[in-house]
């Protein structure tokens, strides 16, 4: 293998690579620069996280017996679509991190994979294999402004990356500069043992590219190439949007995606919406574009269906929340305003209902492909929440003479109540915790006390530890600090009827379910049934991400 010295250093926590050579090279100077990182980050994660979902709702045994079947049949067929150029890189990897091939291929297949669960779970339109700890959703967030727009007329591209991998993927960061033998050079802002530049990324052409995923589509397809692979073929070679389009179109995906290309030299943004068997161009309408994770082609848009209410309202209203914070700045749009939108915490005194910066925003930059600068978000997840440092795609290197960005940085005792949530979301969802778990939501809400869905899913938690009348009490502090979306309310009267109900007072609960009728569908037929009958405490899944119970 080629001399490996002065190809790795770190800044700020996050790992910064210069890989050379042959696609194997390339992959094995990734694994062995960061051999241990590799093993911390989320490909081991990932490979191990259909199973962990699964085995969540019918036990561990099940679990890994139905996650190697899913590995045998959806992984290979999966696996099959990467070209030959992608398995060497993959092979380089797994050798130079001492890691077994398989285990490589399992977690770089999981994104799919898990995408075809949930398409099944959507069909049979029941959830038997449900966790019994909760889904985790997440979205991402693009907000893109050129021209007369900015400040100084270069174009800006700002991303948040909200993926799974939260203690893992933010934990082990990694910028890594491509100079590939037979293609053009290319950054790729990833994690350890994420090879590829198709999920977030610009080249030396000034282009950028980033994904997002839509999770619930009935258009699922297998039968495409992993996503990752037709936006790494991107950054290698195009030099305009139109090579973008043409190579997009001869790299199908699998499952449902949009890309995101934006041009410094066209000034110009190509939204490209796909699934494994159309894609439509969205254009931009003026000099900023935003985007969530809906579909803006009416077309694409009917393919759309909900995994649970809040998860579609929070994608809708980022969407409409980043682009009214770009046209709200037009004009004067600097790299510290699109760090400001992707660490905006929302409107209203709900962190979570239109809030843009996630707990599952695990990386987030601000591109200035003009002259090839990237700044990137550092820190745990919420990283847009954090100072952003830039380095240098021309350089390869770290820019400590550019200002770090700080527009996303919120007041000390909001980040400090954050990170408490997101250490309840650890305890509960990697270990089982719910001890601990409220534990650390008591101290968000002690830092944050008029957040009203901090106190619902603290009264969530009080009735999963066998505390009923904790948890009434939780919850009537949500219902007295209220909600904008009535619905959200709703959910907090069902459940304080089940918490009546467990402490045995069944005319109070009545009440409760009565007034949750109003609720989304599956809380309004939640309460009907409690009308019917009084509930009994039993284990129920509850998502942080989104501060909710998606079955209820």
């Amino acid at each position: 293998m080629s001399d490996l010295s002065g190809r790795y250093a770190q800044h700020h926590g996050i790992h910064v690579l210069r890989l050379a050579g042959d696609d194997y090279t390339m992959g094995y100077q990734h694994g062995a620069l960061l051999r241990e990182a590799v093993r911390r980050g989320p490909v081991p994660y990932f490979e191990r996280y259909v199973e962990r979902m699964i085995a969540a709702g019918v036990g561990p045994r099940a679990g890994l017996a139905a996650a190697r079947a899913l590995q045998h049949t959806v992984g290979r067929r999966i696996a099959a679509r990467f070209p030959a150029r992608v398995r060497r890189a993959l092979d380089g990897l797994a050798d130079g991190a001492g890691l077994p091939r398989g285990a490589i291929i399992r977690g770089v297949t999981m994104p799919e994979t898990y995408l075809w669960l949930l398409y099944r779970v959507m069909q049979m339109r029941r959830i038997p294999l449900a966790p019994r700890h909760g889904v985790p959703l997440m979205g991402c967030t693009s907000a893109v402004a050129w021209g007369d727009a900015t400040a100084d007329g270069h174009l800006l591209h700002g991303r948040n990356f909200d993926y799974q991998g939260v203690g893992s993927w933010d934990t082990e960061q990694a910028v890594v500069f491509h100079r590939p033998s037979d293609a053009q050079r290319y950054v790729s802002v990833s994690a350890a043992g994420i090879l590829f530049g198709g999920i977030t990324a610009m080249n030396e052409s000034g282009l950028t590219l980033v994904v997002h995923q839509h999770m619930a589509n009935e258009a699922f397809k297998l039968g495409g190439v992993p996503i990752g692979v037709a936006g790494d073929e991107v950054m290698r070679h195009a030099r305009t949007l139109d090579d973008a389009r043409r190579i997009l179109d001869e790299h199908p995906a699998s499952g449902c995606w949009t890309y995101v290309v934006t041009s410094a030299r066209e000034a110009d943004v190509l939204c490209y919406e796909v699934t494994q068997s159309r894609s439509e161009r969205v254009r931009a309408d003026g000099d900023t574009f935003a985007y969530s994770n809906i579909y803006l082609n009416p077309e694409l848009a009917k393919t759309e269906r909900h995994m649970y209410p809040a998860h579609w309202r929070n994608n809708t209203a980022r969407w409409h929340r980043a682009g009214d914070m770009l046209r709200a700045r037009r004009g004067s749009i600097t790299p510290d305003d699109i760090a400001g939108i992707l660490g905006d915490r929302g409107s209203c005194d709900c962190r979570i209902s239109d809030a843009i910066t996630m707990l599952m925003t695990v990386a987030s930059v601000v591109f200035r492909p003009a002259d090839g600068v990237v700044w990137v978000g550092t820190g745990r997840a919420p990283v847009s929440n954090n100072p952003y440092v830039a380095f240098d795609l021309q350089r390869e290197t770290f820019r400590d003479d550019l200002p770090a960005l700080t527009g996303g940085v919120p007041p000390a005792p909001v980040r400090s109540a954050f990170d408490a949530w997101r250490e309840a979301h650890e305890a509960y969802f990697d270990r089982d915790d719910v001890a601990t778990a409220r534990g650390h939501v008591a101290r968000a809400r002690a830092l944050q006390p008029r957040e009203p869905l901090f106190a619902f899913v603290a009264g969530l938690l009080a009735l999963l530890a066998g505390d009923a009348a904790a948890a009434e009490r939780d919850l009537d502090a949500a219902i007295a600090l209220g909600h904008r979306d009535a619905e959200r309310v709703a959910a907090m009267f069902l459940w304080r009827a089940r918490a009546r109900d467990a402490q045995g007072r069944r005319d109070d609960a009545l009440a409760d379910y009565r007034a949750a009728t109003a609720g989304d569908a599956d809380v309004a037929g939640a309460a009907r049934k409690g009308v019917a009958k009084a509930w009994r405490p039993r284990r129920f899944g509850v998502e942080f991400t989104f501060a909710d119970c998606p079955m209820p």
